[in-house]
Order: C-alpha cells, then sequence, then structure tokens
C-alpha cells in the first residue's frame, strides 16, 4: 500500500529532542519529512521495498523543498556547535596561505601552469615566456556564471608550439564542460566554441594546427542512463566552425571500429610519430580497447584502423614514440609488465617483452626522448624505474617516500617534471634529470609556511578477517595519544584500483591542534598491491572492502589509539560503500559516520547518468549474479528497523554528476525515521557544487570545517559540545 505525507518544513518524524538525540536547544529546527511512496521490486528471487523511489526524479515537485529544508536543518546544527566557527578560520588560514601550482605543461619556448594564488577561490591559467615573466591567461576567479554561481577550469591543454591552448570549463562544479580556445600571444579567446566536452582534454595535432575532442553526443539527455554514452570523437582545425569538424570516432562509425556504446573514443598522436592510436575507454575500467592508424589518414578522413586489442587483453598503459607502441600487458602478470609493438606491422601476439614483471605493480607508463618512465606501487608509497633508449632498466631513487600525483612528460625532452607529495611533505613539482640521476625541486610550487614538525605519520598493519594484512596510516600530533585514546577521523576508499598514497592536505592541522587523528585504510578493492588486491575488493569480493575497513578501525582502538566512543568513519564516492557497509555491519564500533557524496544506493546505478559506466567495477543490476552483489553493498537496503546507528552526516552537492544525489537523500531520509534512532542524521546540501570536482577553496574549507567540528562533536571534545 502506497501511502504519502506532506512535505513540512518543520515536521518532525518523531516528536520531541529525543529524535535528534542532543539537546533541545538544537531541535529548535527539524529535518522535514519525506513523502514516503513504498515501490516494491522483485528481480532475480530478491524482493526490496523502496519507500523514497521518488527522489530519484530531481523534476518530483516534493524534491527540492526537501533538498532545502534538509540542507537548512544540517546548517543549523552545525554552525551551532561551538568551535566550529575559529576552526573553519584556522583551515581557512592554512589552506590559503600560500600560492599553490597545480599543473604544468612544457611548450614551444613557454611554461604553462594553473596556479592558485594566496588567498584566491579557484586555479587559474597562467603562462611563464622565456624572459620568465608570468601573465595570467585565464582567470575563473574573475568569472562567475548565471545566477553568480562560480566558473572552474576542467581542462586544458597547450599547442606544441605553445601558441594556443584549449581549455574547458563549466559552472557550480557540474563538471559540464563548454572548451574554448586563448590564443597565448595576445589572450585573446577565439570564436569557437565546444559545447558537451566533459571527456577533455584536447590533444593536438603535432604541427599545431588542430587538435582532437571528445564531445558528447547532441542527442544526449542531461541526467539519463544514456548520457555519456555515444560520444564523438571530432577533429578541429583552427579556425574552422565546430559544425564542419571531422567526426573520427564513435559508436556505429564504421565497422572496424567496433566500439561499445559506453567506450569513450580519444584520439591520441604523438609529436615524434606518423601514427596516432585511437583508445576506447569503457567508463571507470583501466583495460582500454586500442587502434592504430597513420595521422595523415585520419586526418584525411581516410584512416585504415588496425586494431591492437581489446578490453579482455588486459592492456592498463600505454605510450606511443616514433613507430613504437609500448604497453602494459596484466592478462598473464597480474602486476604488470611492458611490452612493445612496432606500428609498421602491429600485432600484439608478437610483442616484445621489454620490462618483465616484479614484485611491485606498474602503475602506468610515459616516454620523454631518453627513454620510457615506468610509475610502481609499493603498497601505498610509489615509485619510478626507467628505460634507456639503450634498454637498460634501473631504479630511480625518489626523493622522499612519496605519492606521485602528474607525471609531465614530452617526447622532445629528455627527464620528467613530477608532482610529488607525503604524508607530511608538501606538495611540489620535482624535476628527474636522465643526465644527473637526481630530483630536484622546481620551486615553481611554493612550500607553504606551515610547520610540520609536531606531527608525525605512522604505519601499521591489521588482520583481517580472512588473515590477510591490510595497511594503514595514522596522521597525529606526536603526543596525540599519550592520554587515551584521541577522536579520530577515519577514511577508506577501495574501489577502481585507486590505491592510498601518501598526501597531504594543509587543512589537517586544524583538527590535529584538538588533538585529534587521522587514519587512512588500504582496503581492498583499491590499488596498493597492484590486480590482485583490486580483485579482491570487487563484484562478489566487495565485502573485503568494509570488513578490511572494519578490521583496521578494531586494530586502532585495540592499539589504544582511539575508541568506539571517540571514533568518526568517512567514505567519499565510490569510498561510501565502504563506509556505508561498515556502519550497517558494526553500528557499535562508530560514534560518527560521514557519507561524501557517497554511493549509498549502488543496486539502483543503472537509472542515474553514471550508471552504466560503472557496471564494470560494481555490476550490471541486469544480471542476476551482479545484482545480488549490488544488493549487498547497497547501505540504503542494508539499513534495519530494529537498530540504532552512529550520528551521520550525508553530504551532497546538487549539480553532482557522479553519484546522484538521491543516494545520500534516501539515506537520510530512512535513518531519521527509525524508532530506536537517537542519535543526529544530518544531510549537507550544497546547491552551487557537484562531486568536489570544480569547487571553490572556500567551499572546501567550509566542508572540512563541518567534518572536523562533527567528528570532535561526536567524540565528546569539551570545546566542541552545543550548550543545553
Amino acid at each position: 500500500m502506497t501511502t504519502r505525507r506532506t512535505l513540512l518544513a518543520g515536521a518532525g518524524a518523531v516528536a520531541g529532542a529525543g529524535f535528534i538525540g542532543f539537546q533541545p536547544a538544537l531541535a529548535a529546527i527539524r529535518p522535514p519529512v519525506a513523502r514516503v511512496e513504498p515501490v516494491v521490486m522483485s528481480r532475480f528471487g530478491i524482493t526490496t521495498t523502496d519507500p523514497y523511489r521518488w527522489m530519484e526524479n530531481p523534476k518530483d515537485p516534493d524534491w527540492l523543498p526537501y533538498a532545502k529544508g534538509q540542507g537548512a536543518y544540517a546548517r543549523h546544527v552545525l554552525d551551532r556547535i561551538p568551535g566550529r566557527a575559529a576552526l573553519e578560520k584556522r583551515i581557512s588560514g592554512l589552506s590559503g596561505g600560500t600560492e599553490a601550482v597545480r599543473e604544468i605543461q612544457r611548450a614551444g619556448d613557454n611554461l604553462f601552469l594553473t596556479v592558485r594564488p594566496a588567498g584566491a577561490s579557484t586555479i587559474r591559467l597562467e603562462v611563464k615566456g622565456p624572459d620568465g615573466n608570468r601573465r595570467v591567461l585565464l582567470d575563473p576567479n574573475l568569472m562567475k556564471g548565471e545566477d553568480g554561481v562560480h566558473i572552474s577550469i576542467d581542462w586544458w591543454r597547450a599547442s606544441p608550439d605553445g601558441a594556443y591552448v584549449v581549455y574547458g570549463s563549466s559552472p557550480a562544479g557540474s563538471e559540464e564542460s563548454v572548451g574554448r580556445i586563448i590564443r597565448v600571444a595576445d589572450g585573446i579567446t577565439l570564436r569557437e566554441t565546444f559545447q558537451r566536452a566533459l571527456f577533455g582534454p584536447a590533444l593536438w595535432l603535432p604541427d599545431s594546427s588542430g587538435f582532437f575532442l571528445n564531445r558528447l553526443s547532441d542527442k544526449s539527455v542531461p541526467g539519463s542512463p544514456e548520457y555519456f554514452m555515444k560520444s564523438v570523437c571530432w577533429l578541429h582545425k583552427l579556425g574552422q566552425d565546430p559544425k564542419d569538424d571531422l567526426n573520427v570516432a564513435t559508436y556505429g562509425l564504421n565497422k572496424v571500429l567496433d566500439l561499445t556504446e559506453v567506450e569513450v573514443p580519444i584520439i591520441f598522436p604523438s609529436d615524434d610519430s606518423k601514427f596516432a592510436l585511437l583508445l576506447g575507454v569503457d567508463g571507470v575500467r583501466r583495460e582500454v580497447s586500442i587502434w592504430s592508424a597513420s595521422l595523415d589518414g585520419i586526418v584525411a578522413g581516410s584512416p585504415a584502423w588496425t586494431k591492437i586489442c581489446a578490453q579482455n587483453d588486459k592492456i592498463t598503459g600505454y605510450a606511443l614514440s616514433g613507430s613504437t607502441l609500448y604497453l602494459v600487458s596484466e592478462k598473464e602478470s597480474p602486476l604488470g609488465r611492458v611490452v612493445a609493438i612496432d606500428l609498421e606491422i602491429p600485432n600484439l601476439v608478437n610483442a616484445k617483452e621489454v620490462v618483465p614483471a616484479s614484485k611491485n605493480p606498474i602503475e602506468g607508463i610515459g616516454v620523454a626522448s631518453d627513454g620510457l618512465y615506468i610509475q610502481i606501487m609499493d603498497g601505498g608509497p610509489q615509485g619510478l624505474r626507467r628505460l634507456s633508449k639503450n634498454g637498460e632498466l634501473s631504479d630511480v631513487k625518489m626523493p622522499f617516500e612519496a605519492g606521485i600525483y602528474a607525471i609531465f612528460g614530452n617526447v622532445n625532452r629528455p627527464g620528467i617534471d613530477m608532482v610529488l607529495g607525503g604524508w607530511l611533505q608538501h606538495r611540489g613539482i620535482w624535476n628527474y634529470s636522465p643526465d644527473t640521476d637526481t630530483f630536484s625541486d622546481t620551486g615553481l610550487s611554493p612550500t607553504p609556511n606551515i610547520d610540520l614538525t609536531p606531527f608525525e605519520s605512522k604505519r601499521y598493519l591489521a588482520k583481517a578477517k580472512d588473515g590477510t594484512q591490510i595497511p594503514y596510516v595514522v596522521i597525529s600530533a606526536k603526543n596525540a595519544t599519550r592520554r587515551g585514546p584521541a577522536p579520530c577521523l577515519a577514511d577508506a576508499y577501495g574501489a577502481y584500483q585507486i590505491s592510498n598514497t601518501p598526501f597531504l592536505n594543509l587543512r589537517w592541522p586544524a583538527m590535529m591542534e584538538q588533538g585529534g587523528i587521522f587514519m587512512f585504510a588500504s582496503v581492498r578493492g583499491g590499488g596498493d598491491y597492484g590486480r590482485p588486491w583490486y580483485e579482491a575488493g570487487k563484484k562478489a569480493t566487495k565485502f573485503n572492502t568494509w570488513n578490511d575497513y572494519i578490521a583496521c578501525c578494531e586494530d586502532m582502538i585495540a592499539r589504544g589509539l582511539t575508541s568506539p566512543s571517540k571514533l568518526t568513519i568517512k567514505g567519499t564516492s565510490a569510498g561510501g560503500i565502504a563506509v556505508g557497509r561498515a556502519m550497517t555491519t558494526r553500528p557499535d564500533l562508530f560514534a560518527g559516520v560521514i557519507c561524501d557524496v557517497g554511493s549509498m544506493n549502488s543496486s539502483r546505478t543503472e537509472v542515474e547518468q553514471n550508471g552504466p559506466g560503472n557496471f564494470p567495477e560494481f555490476g550490471d543490476p541486469s544480471v542476476a549474479e551482479d545484482y545480488r552483489n549490488l544488493v549487498g553493498m547497497d547501505t540504503y537496503l542494508n539499513v534495519k528497523d530494529d537498530i540504532a546507528y552512529p550520528a551521520v552526516m550525508v553530504i551532497t552537492g546538487a549539480t553532482d554528476p557522479r553519484v546522484a544525489p538521491y543516494h545520500g537523500a534516501k539515506l537520510a531520509a530512512r535513518l531519521q525515521v527509525l524508532p530506536k534512532q537517537k542519535k543526529p542524521v544530518l544531510m549537507r546540501v550544497t546547491f552551487d557544487e557537484g562531486h568536489g570536482i570544480g569547487s571553490t577553496r572556500e567551499q572546501i574549507d567550509s566542508k572540512s570545517a563541518d567534518e572536523y567540528a562533527f567528528t570532535l562533536w561526536r567524540a565528546g571534545v569539551p570545546g566542541f559540545q552545543p550548550r543545553a
């Protein structure tokens, strides 16, 4: 039987302050009660009841009032936590006190940089000429979209000669990029614009006369499951009307290019090769399909494509130099090996092994004029190997235990530039010189004036249910646990073979100065030990992801680092599965739970625009075995009526293109009406943010302040307890 409740901003699910579980002063307003319209569905012998299925439709007349009411309630509660305002002020000082350089590209005689100036809100694009002077090419800090929302640079790429830059920008963190071209000499923006250019960056022809750019189909409907399907790779020549661009590759274009509907076609030329590659990128898979053809034939509109590999060949990396194509193969070597083929006679069967498999998984490869660079993983920290032009393979000594966040190389220049960071080492741009076999800090990204000596990082191992040793890292002040268990904000991800690599968030000291600590768990489903670690937390084995998370938390508690009354866990995006199912499996273990733009209703991803692209990772709900797995990892469906859960803060952005806002909204609504739920359930909503990509510094500061204040509040820290 379907019932309907009127949506009232002042109504509470259960009368009285006891529902929210804290002082009456914070009960001045209550969260809106969501309309209930149960939908019963039976699939493959599994019957589910969803009382909030209507939230999947953002055009439902009740959706926006409900989201605004929840957001207002969460803001009311969070802003009344003593210490939160001072915490945000401290965070802002830490995050904005120093200029930050994020990306660089050397092109022609110019050096291009994305820079967030000290105190600025978003990054801007600058160019440093041969005279050493820097000037601004594009500054979103001076731009506003409709209704005054902020603009973000989503992607950019300079032409090989350094004369032009093509970039994509979007409003309010939506990632709905529109492409444009800037002439570097005078900063003029050319007339060409490129709608639906979400899959940047553009890749230039070697002669800088034009570029290849993927754009969504003009038949795409935002919000629909088909939104990202059948995208098109176009060739644009400078000065040409985009409506006259050449359709180079898309689903169904010809029989040789057997792209699937979800594969994103990307043309990858090389500055020193007469060949170009066509990559078929299937959603979130690391594996790619690859075709090759002569670049001249592609530009002329008559390419003779040769298929190099398909998805099931398990090629997860590529690099092109001259007629040599280097590939990372994981088909017979799960940790990866590098093979090379000659594109004059392309045949994967006859590929020659040039870098054998080792104990360290290969994460990626790239070429420079002096050789091939191989990025490797070692349980979190990353390293580098180099294959010289004469075939000599050597290990490159890293300057510290680092995470590698970007590599910038060029086939026409020796060495590489890398963005490196550590758990307590400031992120910077380092250059590796093959001549001296050493790294040097380029100084392009100034070191923040933040003293990190009071803090330390320690690595521990926790024993999982099946006996596997799960690494985790704790970041804290050196004396944080001297007086007993500390307030802790723990984090885990565990998806897409993404590793828990060392990094530093400049906002951390704000919470550590209050006695708090951070934990980062390398759960299975990530890539810390390569494909085997990834496969052990995927689909049918996904339960290992949240069980590993629980094991790390239990190990911390056993060591006296924290306690259940002081421990808040967090998961972001795909990490929502880890945090949500940890909560529903062991609600007694945590004081707080933060679900940040998290996947909380995984069995329903078929209805959202980013769902089909994620089928290879989590499962296709139209397949019986996959659907059972999806229900098993679905936090929303695993909430029980007779359980009291920890305090929960769901975070969502209204423009999120990757995880639809209904995920968090459904979970919040479900938890808020549970008979035994006495602890607060908040739904933090912002309406000018998306998945976090493109958020301003101030927006990130505000969210961090909310997360830290929530953690300290639930841990009972005196300075963060609301007054009665």
